[in-house]
């Protein structure tokens, strides 16, 4: 006689709902989860509020902000002004008062020609010679920004050192 398989053992919870593990139906829960449901609605759209207002900011600032117009008569004098703007914020920039304070020395020296820019850009975009100038221009600017937050750090704290030394023990240096 072949030997017969063994017969299925009943599961020990056969008795409906006893079994912890056993899936539910789709219920709609008690109050906690559909609390629990509100917060996350709530969370997520304030979240996705925050998202598209900032991007709308972004992209209105660099896609929409208004240009300046240039009060120069073309673009080869508002070049001429940037120009006299950065050589002007050059020969104020330095000091012995630190970094912060020769940069805005600087910067504000830059006005108010440099409020402009857009505009003088603008009235240049037909002439690829006037587009290299202004870009050749615009290099320099932040090259003599590098160069006096620079020499601020490297040269301010010497010559606060040879003023001390002068004021000291040399007595006053008659100007130029």
């Amino acid at each position: 006689m072949p030997a017969q398989a063994p017969a299925p053992l009943a599961s020990a919870s056969a008795s409906p709902g006893t079994d912890a593990r056993a899936p539910r139906g789709r219920r709609g829960g008690g109050p906690r989860a559909l609390g629990r449901r509100i917060a996350l609605v709530v969370y997520y759209s304030v979240a996705a509020l925050i998202i598209v207002a900032c991007t709308l900011q972004i992209v209105r600032q660099v896609f929409f902000l208004p240009v300046v117009p240039s009060p120069y008569g073309s673009c080869r004098e508002g070049l001429l002004s940037l120009v006299r703007a950065v050589e002007r914020a050059r020969e104020a920039a330095p000091g012995t008062d630190g970094e912060d304070a020769a940069l805005a020395r600087f910067r504000s020296k830059l006005a108010p020609e440099w409020t402009y820019r857009d505009g003088v850009a603008a009235s240049c975009r037909g002439s690829a010679e006037d587009q290299r100038a202004l870009d050749a221009i615009e290099r320099l600017r932040y090259a003599e920004e590098h160069a006096a937050r620079r020499e601020a750090g490297d040269l301010a704290p010497l010559r606060r050192r040879v003023r001390a030394i002068v004021d000291g023990q040399l007595g006053p240096v008659s100007p130029r």
